[in-house]
C-alpha cells in the first residue's frame, strides 16, 4: 500500500501527520472519522503501529500514485523537510499532486519550488523524467538523497549510485550531491567529485545540522590547496590498487593495461606518477583514469590530436553528447604532461599543476 501523511476528513478538512501526536488522540481520530486521499478521492486507512510512524495508506496498492510503499526513512525525511520550511515561516505543502504532470511532489515550497527526497534506488531515467516534468511547469526542483550511515567530514572514497548522479546539483562550475539523514537531522554534502571508476569517486564530505541550514540551501566551497593534496593522495591509493589488480589479470594479451604499457615501453610496476591522476569532469569517459591517460600519452607520441582520439572512439564516452566535456579533460591532461615534463621529474610540480587546473575548472583564485 502507498503510504501518505496527508488525508482529507469527511468534512473536507486536511489532516496532517507531520508532527508527533498522542497515541490516544490518534486512536480517537481513527475511530471517529473516515479518511480519503486528497488526490484521487478514494478511502485511505489510518495506520498506527509500533515500528513505522503513523501514516495513511490506500486500501488498494493500485488506487493512486505509484503504489510503492514508503520506508520509514522516507516518511521521517519528508516530515523533517516540511517542518524545516514551516520553521522558516515559509509556505510548505506535503505530498501535493500536480495533475498536469501526474506527479506528487514530496514538499512544495511557496508554490514554486519542489523538494524531492529520494531514499530507494530508481532508474536514472525516472529522475530525469520527473525533473523535466517539474521544469515544464516552471517549478524549481531540488533532489535530496536519503542516507542513514555516518560519514566523517573529510576527503574520502564515495560510492554514488547511477540514479544519484542524475540528482547532482549544480552551482556555477561546482556539482555536488545533497543528502539528508533524518535520524540524526543532518544534511550531508558530497562535493568536489573526482571519478575513479563505476560508482566510486573521491570527494569531500561535509555535514550541517538541519537547524543551521538555510534556504536556498547552502552551497559547498571549492577545495583549498591542502584539501586538494588529500584528494590526490586518496586518488593515488585507488590508482595503485587498480594497477596491482592488473598484475593478476587473465588473458593479458588482450588486457588494455598490459598492451598499452608494452607499446609505450613502460614498467607497469613502476608506472610514472603522472599516469592515473584526478581531473574534474572525467566521469564522461568510460575508461579507468589509468587507461585513458595511457591512451593520451600514446596519441601524443604519435602526434594524434585529442579530437582524433574521440572521433575514432579510441577513448570511449558514456554519451556522445559529452564530447566537448571530454575534449576539455583530454586537453587539460596534455597541458599537465607538458608542464610537468618541462619542469623535470623531481621538481614537485605535479601537485601544483593539477591544483591550477582544478582551480580554473571551478573558477577559483588560488590562495
Amino acid at each position: 500500500m502507498e503510504e501518505i501523511l496527508v488525508a482529507k476528513a469527511e468534512d473536507g478538512q486536511l489532516i496532517y501527520l507531520t508532527k508527533p501526536r498522542n497515541p490516544n488522540e490518534l486512536r480517537r481520530l481513527k475511530t471517529d472519522n473516515r479518511f480519503f486521499c486528497p488526490d484521487c478521492g478514494t478511502a485511505v486507512l489510518l495506520k498506527i503501529g509500533d515500528i513505522k510512524i503513523p501514516h495513511f495508506a490506500h486500501k488498494s496498492s493500485a488506487a493512486c500514485g505509484s503504489g510503492e510503499p514508503e520506508s520509514s526513512l522516507h516518511l521521517q525525511g519528508k516530515i523533517l523537510l516540511h517542518q524545516f520550511f514551516i520553521d522558516k515561516k515559509m509556505s510548505a505543502e506535503m505530498e501535493i499532486y500536480i495533475p498536469e504532470i501526474r506527479q506528487r511532489a514530496d514538499v512544495l515550497v511557496d508554490r514554486k519550488s519542489v523538494i524531492e527526497f529520494q531514499c530507494s534506488p530508481i532508474a536514472s531515467s525516472d529522475v530525469a523524467r520527473r525533473s523535466a516534468a517539474y521544469a515544464s511547469q516552471g517549478l524549481h526542483f531540488t533532489w535530496i538523497a536519503g542516507v542513514t550511515e555516518f560519514r566523517e567530514n573529510k576527503v574520502q572514497v564515495l560510492h554514488i549510485k547511477e540514479y544519484q548522479k542524475e540528482m547532482l546539483l549544480q552551482k556555477g562550475c561546482l556539482s555536488y550531491l545533497l543528502l539528508l539523514n533524518p535520524e540524526t537531522e543532518q544534511f550531508l554534502y558530497f562535493s568536489n567529485l573526482f571519478h575513479i571508476s563505476g560508482g566510486r569517486w573521491v570527494g569531500k564530505v561535509a555535514s550541517m545540522p538541519v537547524s543551521r541550514q538555510s534556504y536556498p540551501f547552502a552551497v559547498p566551497k571549492p577545495l583549498s590547496g591542502k584539501e586538494f593534496d588529500t584528494v590526490c593522495a586518496v586518488f593515488s591509493k585507488a590508482r595503485n590498487a587498480y594497477i596491482k589488480a592488473q598484475f593478476f589479470a587473465r588473458n593479458r594479451y588482450k588486457n588494455p593495461f598490459w598492451l598499452l604499457c608494452y607499446e609505450l615501453g613502460l614498467d607497469m610496476r613502476e608506472l610514472p606518477e603522472t599516469i592515473g591522476v584526478p581531473f574534474r569532469g572525467a566521469d564522461c569517459i568510460l575508461d579507468h583514469p589509468v587507461i585513458w591517460q595511457l591512451k593520451v600519452i600514446r596519441a601524443y607520441r604519435h602526434g594524434i590530436s585529442s579530437e582524433s582520439l574521440l572521433s575514432s572512439a579510441v577513448i570511449s564516452l558514456r554519451d556522445q553528447s559529452n564530447a566537448d566535456a571530454a575534449l576539455k579533460v583530454l586537453s587539460d591532461y596534455q597541458h599537465f604532461l607538458k608542464e610537468v615534463t618541462a619542469a623535470g621529474p623531481n621538481s614537485g610540480k605535479q601537485s601544483e599543476v593539477l591544483y591550477d587546473i582544478y582551480c580554473k575548472s571551478v573558477r577559483k583564485l588560488r590562495k
